[in-house]
């Protein structure tokens, strides 16, 4: 048996992690991915219908605004919550994929005038 006292890990917020573990093979990953993302557009669907035709519409949904959400949950609830600041690199690939045309804008923008 094992030792009563000992008290399981339990990691903080501010512990580096990372979902893409090496111990992982490729092809579980992507059937990670795929089976969260299904998740949510079931999510998505219980909320405007569960036709079938509205899947398709609830995948639109879920491309079109799923970095909108990634940004504002990081901006606005995980970054006061732990009062930590996330990568600056992260950031901008982030908001390059919310917004790609300001990112395009501002990289031309910084292209043009730094070089």
């Amino acid at each position: 048996m094992g030792n009563k006292k000992a008290k399981a890990y339990i990691p903080e917020l501010e512990d580096e992690m990372t979902l893409c573990n090496e111990i992982y093979s490729n092809n579980y990953k992507k059937e990670l991915k795929e089976i969260d993302k299904h998740d949510i557009i079931i999510k998505i669907c219980d909320i405007i219908g569960s036709k079938p035709e509205n899947i398709c519409k609830a995948e639109d949904v879920f491309e079109a605004i799923k970095y909108h959400i990634t940004k504002y949950v990081l901006h606005h609830e995980y970054c006061p919550a732990t009062n930590s600041e996330v990568k600056p690199k992260f950031l901008l690939w982030l908001d390059s994929k919310a917004e790609p045309e300001k990112a395009k804008e501002v990289s031309d923008f910084l292209n043009k005038y730094l070089k």
